[in-house]
C-alpha cells in the first residue's frame, strides 16, 4: 500500500497505520494516564465532531458517547490516527488520496483537484489540532509525528484552495416539476414545468460581488406556446465591516416570507397577500442591510421605483422601505415599513404596508406568522397568514405543516375576503430532490374581485430539483 508522504520525504502509509492501531490499542490497555477526557474536555469533543461525521476508521457513524463515556490520552491519540485513516477512506471515494493531494505539483490550479471533495477543511483542522494535543503519546507509539503534521497540513491547505475556487462565480439554481388538479370552474388537471431558475454570483473584489436571476417559466393559458424568460435579479453589493450597501434589482426587505427563496418555500407558494401587495417580491433601487454583531437586531432600509422588475419609474417620487428584526431566543420578531405611490397625476394610488412578523422554533416544531395593514389601488387592505410544521421522521429533512392565510382586499365592502388552507408534506429524497404533496382548500366570499379564478379546490405534487 502506498506510503503516506509529501515533497519533504517518507510518510506514515495506511498499512502502517493499522499496525499502530493495533499497537496503540494494546499500549492504551497497559499504560496509564495522568487523567481522562470526558465529555466537557474540548479533545473529547473535537473526536466526537469527527465520529459524528463517520470520520473515525473502524467506529460506526455517530458521538463517542456512544461507545466510550471517557478516554484515557493514549485511547484520544489512537481515536487521532484513526481519524487520519477515516480521512483517506473519505478522499478515495472521492477520487482523490491523501497521498495525491500532498503530493500535487507545487503550482497545481484547484481545478486540477475533484470537483467535489470531502471532507471539509474544518475536518482536517480539528485532526490537525488533536495530532499537535497528543504529540508525546504519539511519538510513544512509535508515530513519525512530524511527517504527519506535515500531510496533514499540506492537504489542509490545497483544500482550502479547492474550497475558495468553487466559491467564485457560481453557478446554481432549480426547476420545478409539478402534477396538479384545480377544481376552479375551468378546472383542469395538468403537466407542468412549473418554473426553473438560473443563478450567476461571485466576488469580484475583496468587498464586492454580483448576482444574476434569469426565470423561464410556462406562459399564461391562451398566449400560445413556449415560455417566458424573464430577468429576475440583478445587483451589486458593497461589503463594509458591519454593513452591505446592494444596488439594482432585488428582493424587497419585507418581513419572512417575501424574503425566503423559492426552494425553501414549504407549500411552494407564498401567502395571497405577499403575491397582490409585493408581486414580484423585488424592485430596483439601493438598499442598506446593517447588523452591529450575530446577536444584535438587522436593520435594512431602501428606496425604490415603485414599478417592480424590469420597468422605469413612473412618477417623480420614490419608494421606501424600513425593516428591523430583532433576535430572540428561539426565533424572531420584525417590524417592517413601505410608503410610496404608484402612477402619477389623477391615476395615482398609494403603495403603504406596515407588519409584523415572528417565528419561532423548539423541539422539531416550527412556526412562521406575518400580518399587514396598509393601502393598495385606493383601497384599506389587511392580510395574515400562519403556519406550523413539523417532520415526521428522522434523519433526512422532511415536514408535515399546514397553513392558514387571509386577504381582504378592500376593507370598507363586506364579503370580500380572501381564505385559504393549504395541507402538505415535503421531504428531501436526497440532498438536490424534494418531493412535496400540498391540498389546498380554498373559500373565496361572493365579493372578491378574481372569484372566477380561485373558487375551487386545488392540490399536486411537485418535484424541485437544485444545482
Amino acid at each position: 500500500m502506498d506510503c503516506l508522504t509529501t515533497g519533504r520525504g517518507a510518510g506514515l502509509g495506511l498499512a502502517v497505520l493499522a499496525m499502530l492501531l493495533f499497537a496503540a490499542g494494546a499500549c492504551a490497555a497497559s499504560t496509564s494516564s495522568p487523567g481522562s477526557l470526558q465529555a466537557c474536555d474540548w479533545q473529547y469533543q473535537e473526536l466526537d465532531a469527527l465520529a459524528r461525521a463517520g470520520l473515525l476508521a473502524g467506529h460506526p457513524k455517530g458521538p463517542v458517547s456512544d461507545w466510550a463515556d471517557k478516554l484515557t490520552r493514549f485511547e484520544a491519540a489512537s481515536l487521532t490516527l484513526r481519524a487520519v485513516e477515516g480521512l483517506g477512506e473519505a478522499y478515495r471515494d472521492q477520487g482523490m488520496s491523501l497521498i495525491q493531494i500532498a503530493q500535487a505539483e507545487e503550482g497545481a490550479e484547484p481545478a486540477d483537484l475533484p470537483a467535489a471533495v470531502a471532507p471539509s477543511g474544518e475536518h482536517l483542522a480539528r485532526v490537525e489540532k488533536l495530532i499537535a494535543e497528543f504529540r508525546a503519546e504519539l511519538v510513544a507509539m512509535g508515530v513519525r509525528v512530524d511527517d504527519l503534521e506535515a500531510t496533514v497540513k499540506d492537504v489542509e491547505t490545497r483544500l482550502g484552495k479547492v474550497e475558495a475556487e468553487r466559491k467564485q462565480h457560481k453557478l446554481d439554481g432549480y426547476a420545478q416539476f409539478r402534477y396538479q388538479d384545480d377544481n376552479a370552474p375551468a378546472g383542469k388537471q395538468e403537466f407542468l414545468v412549473r418554473r426553473a431558475r438560473f443563478n450567476i454570483r461571485g466576488p469580484v473584489s475583496e468587498r464586492v460581488s454580483y448576482r444574476l436571476e434569469l426565470q423561464l417559466d410556462a406562459k399564461e393559458s391562451g398566449k400560445g406556446p413556449g415560455s417566458k424568460a424573464q430577468l429576475r435579479t440583478a445587483y451589486a453589493d458593497y461589503k463594509l465591516d458591519q454593513a452591505l450597501i446592494r444596488v439594482g434589482q432585488a428582493k424587497l426587505p419585507w418581513g419572512y416570507e417575501l424574503l425566503e427563496s423559492v426552494p425553501d418555500l414549504w407549500t411552494g407558494e407564498r401567502c395571497f397577500f405577499m403575491d397582490r401587495l409585493f408581486p414580484n417580491q423585488r424592485d430596483i433601487g439601493v438598499q442598506v442591510q446593517y447588523r452591529k454583531s450575530p446577536n444584535a437586531p438587522q436593520v435594512d432600509v431602501g428606496v425604490f421605483n415603485g414599478t417592480g422588475i424590469n420597468a422605469s419609474d413612473n412618477n417623480s417620487r420614490k419608494n421606501v422601505m424600513a425593516r428591523v428584526d430583532f433576535p430572540l431566543p428561539g426565533g424572531s420578531v420584525a417590524l417592517s415599513g413601505y410608503n410610496g405611490t404608484n402612477g402619477a397625476g389623477a391615476g395615482a394610488t398609494r403603495q403603504d404596508r406596515y407588519g409584523v412578523s415572528a417565528r419561532y422554533a423548539a423541539q422539531g416544531t416550527e412556526f412562521m406568522g406575518e400580518f399587514v395593514t396598509g393601502e393598495d389601488l385606493g383601497y384599506d387592505v389587511r392580510g395574515w397568514y400562519a403556519q406550523v410544521g413539523r417532520p415526521l421522521t428522522r434523519g433526512r429533512p422532511n415536514l408535515l405543516f399546514v397553513k392558514y392565510d387571509v386577504y381582504d382586499e378592500n376593507r370598507d365592502l363586506a364579503d370580500n375576503l380572501f381564505k385559504r388552507w393549504s395541507l402538505g408534506y415535503w421531504w428531501e429524497l436526497d440532498k438536490a430532490t424534494r418531493l412535496t404533496v400540498v391540498a389546498e382548500r380554498r373559500q373565496p366570499e361572493p365579493g372578491f374581485s378574481e372569484l372566477s379564478t380561485w373558487d375551487g379546490n386545488a392540490a399536486y405534487v411537485q418535484m424541485q430539483v437544485k444545482y
